[in-house]
């Protein structure tokens, strides 16, 4: 009995001693595929960089003029805000002055009445003192 434990011992070493050589085989073998896989990942993102460099400079450029316009926009937004507000007052002035312009222009028309109402009482008073004798 004791030999069939060292026959079933042995083949059982054997096949252990397989089992770890098919192990170091198929963990070499996949070392080697993903050494090959990093550096195909290595050279995508080296290639990927690559190409990208100029959109990323172009997408800056355009950024960067995109800024400036909208500093421009502010500034003729800044600058309407202002000659809207100069409008206002202006036309605050305007209105004013019409205003006065009216208030003056009726003035006018009622000393104008005022004097010739003077004028026709005066005239009709002269009238008047001519008739009854130049008194």
């Amino acid at each position: 009995m004791s030999e069939t434990w060292i026959i079933i011992l042995s083949i059982g070493y054997f096949l252990a001693t397989l089992s770890l050589i098919a192990a170091l085989i198929f963990l070499t073998i996949v070392a080697i595929e993903l050494r090959r896989g990093i550096n195909a990942f290595k050279e995508f993102l080296i290639t990927t960089k690559t190409k990208l460099d100029p959109t990323i400079q172009e997408t800056e450029r355009v950024i960067e003029g995109i800024k400036t316009s909208v500093e421009d926009v502010n500034e003729v937004t800044y600058k309407i805000k202002q000659l809207s507000i100069t409008v206002e007052k202006l036309s605050l002035i305007i209105s004013e002055l019409v205003l006065t312009v009216e208030r003056l222009k009726n003035s006018l028309k009622f000393k104008s009445n005022a004097l010739k109402s003077a004028i026709q009482v005066a005239a009709s008073v002269f009238l008047e003192n001519i008739k009854k004798g130049g008194k």
